[in-house]
């Protein structure tokens, strides 16, 4: 059986360097999902956001004017 100077064997030796790989790759691994969360949140936050609608309309008497979706109110001016 093969050993090496400190007395591991060589089976010994890959179990190790794949241990150490491994937890390498579960740590990007983990890097990746929480990137993965905070894009899909700031996503959510991003469509959750007020949005302001502003109608102008012409006709024979003057403008009429309708600003919504702020929250304390409509403005119209007909």
């Amino acid at each position: 059986m093969y050993m090496d100077e400190e007395g591991m064997t060589l089976a010994t030796e890959i179990l190790q360097e794949l241990k150490a790989s491994a937890r390498r790759w579960f740590i990007a691994f983990l890097i990746m999902l929480g990137i993965e969360i905070a894009t899909v949140a700031g996503f959510l936050w991003y469509l959750s956001l007020p949005v302001d609608e502003t109608v102008t309309v012409e006709n024979e008497d003057g403008n009429a004017n309708y600003v919504g979706g702020n929250v304390s109110g409509d403005i119209t001016n007909q």
